[in-house]
């Protein structure tokens, strides 16, 4: 009995490091080829490409190695959980503010005549999208918790 699960812990930790070396694998290959298209700090652009990418591709790597061979129960509605209901009342609230503040912001650079690059803007309402989305969720779940 107990070399089964002897047997069983090390496939769980070879499936796992095979999601690990695959995260890493692609990181740092998306990293180089990212640091490859800028003509000055080669290194510092693929570290940090690769430190961005690196959840991403151990997410994937999880996908491939782990979650075909795990054992969980499937839900029969998964439309009708509770944490599905919570992303869908804290996106559409989340729409409504981007919406809003996009709107808010275009008449201030309207009326100030304020010049601002586009990739700030868009960067801007993206994170205030994520942030805005993930304080709604925490506060449902904390609510109906």
């Amino acid at each position: 009995m107990s070399s089964v699960l002897v047997i069983r812990g090390v496939a769980v930790f070879l499936r796992q490091f095979a999601a690990v070396v695959t995260a890493l694998v692609l990181s740092a290959g998306i990293g180089l080829l990212a640091g490859s298209f800028g003509e000055d700090q080669f290194w510092l652009r693929a570290t940090v490409f690769a430190l961005c990418t690196l959840a991403p591709t151990y997410g994937l790597g999880w996908l491939l190695f782990v979650s075909p061979v795990t054992e969980t129960e499937q839900v029969a509605r998964p439309e009708e959980t509770v944490e599905h209901q919570w992303w869908q009342r804290s996106t559409s609230a989340g729409f409504l503010d981007v919406v809003t503040v996009a709107g808010v912001g275009l008449f201030a650079l309207s009326v100030t005549d304020l010049r601002v690059d586009a990739s700030t803007v868009l960067t801007g309402l993206l994170l205030l999208a994520f942030a805005d989305v993930a304080a709604r969720f925490s506060v449902l779940r904390r609510r109906d918790a």
